[in-house]
């Protein structure tokens, strides 16, 4: 017991005595003092508050780029041959091995240019958006042959619960 006493005494005496020689704002003026991390921090500035305040600056900067979108609930599908003719995002007719997809217009997930990240069971392809799919939700993706050769068997049909990101352009 007096040694817990004696030891609570001397952490009073070494709050108080850097609490007297280093200056601490207005609104940190009652924190006590910790030397957890490099230097003398406030308790009530941890790590982990001082990185939600850069994320809250980072984000409200003007100059921050466009986030990236990522879902875990969309479909993908596959269609090929002449389908393919004419895209409505412009340039030439895609192959079936052609890296691209086509999405439901103004669907909210991807406009023509855009580039999306599509996983599958520990599979990833990169596809830019050249079309659109009449038929397509929101999430879904209608790919070439090829793109959906890269993730599973086309005798699949449908891959339900694709994991996409969205990168806007």
């Amino acid at each position: 017991m007096k040694f817990s006493s004696a030891l609570l005494g001397l952490a009073a005496v070494a709050v108080a005595t850097v609490s007297a020689t280093t200056p601490v704002s207005d609104d940190a003026a009652l924190a006590v003092r910790d030397t957890h991390e490099s230097g003398l921090v406030n308790l009530g500035l941890r790590a982990h508050e001082r990185k939600a305040r850069h994320v809250q600056q980072q984000s409200s900067s003007e100059d921050l780029e466009k986030r990236n979108f990522v879902s875990k609930w969309g479909k993908l599908t596959y269609y090929a041959g002449h389908q393919l003719d004419n895209p409505a995002c412009g340039g030439p007719t895609p192959t079936d091995n052609d890296m691209v997809v086509a999405v439901k217009e103004n669907g909210g997930y991807g406009k023509c240019g855009d580039t999306v990240h599509i996983h599958w069971k520990g599979k990833m392809v990169s596809a830019t958006i050249r079309d659109y799919c009449e038929g397509c939700e929101w999430g879904h993706y209608d790919a070439t042959k090829g793109l959906f050769r890269k993730l599973d068997s086309l005798s699949m049909g449908v891959l339900d619960g694709i994991h996409f990101k969205l990168i806007e352009h």
